[in-house]
């Protein structure tokens, strides 16, 4: 049976996995490109190789600045980053709070196995011992993000993202 997400206009997406599950995959059917900032794509912006992880701190500057900016026009903003640090989760529910946006977090729980194996068909791959760090990490996110300030929580399987929708619900 299809899950149905329900996203006013005023609010920030955070989408929080490890790599190789679909994440941007996720972004771009559900999501206007132009609402999607991409940590990957900052970081191309910022050196011209996504794959350069010595420029992460100049990325999210970026990647800030832009939700910053889209936020303070009132547009809804889908963030493309894995979201397993703490600290970021708890600066992006902040930055949101200043903007009057509802925050939402939308964790893609898929097993390790999917995450390598989605890997290899990549473009971009990544390193299977990075993808195993960070699936650990997800698993440690999963008990830290209940106890964070979001609005709302949804954690998708493989098999109900293959099903879900988005609903925006306009403004009257």
């Amino acid at each position: 049976m299809p899950v149905t997400l329900h996203f006013p206009e005023k609010c920030l997406i955070l989408l929080c996995s490890a790599p190789g599950c679909g994440k941007s995959t996720f972004a771009s059917r559900h999501f206007l490109p132009t609402q999607v900032v991409s940590s990957d794509e900052c970081r191309a912006m910022v050196c011209d190789d996504v794959n350069n992880m010595k420029v992460h701190g100049e990325a999210f500057s970026l990647l800030t600045h832009i939700t910053r900016l889209r936020l303070g026009l009132g547009k809804m903003t889908v963030l493309d980053t894995t979201a397993l640090s703490r600290d970021l989760r708890r600066r992006m529910v902040k930055l949101a709070r200043e903007y009057g946006f509802q925050t939402t977090i939308i964790v893609l729980d898929f097993r390790l196995e999917t995450c390598l194996g989605q890997n290899e068909r990549r473009d971009r791959v990544v390193a299977p011992a990075v993808i195993r760090r960070y699936h650990q990490q997800l698993q440690t996110a999963k008990k830290q993000i209940p106890k964070e300030d979001f609005d709302n929580i949804h954690i998708l399987t493989e098999e109900e993202i293959k099903e879900v929708q988005i609903s925006l619900i306009q403004r009257t």
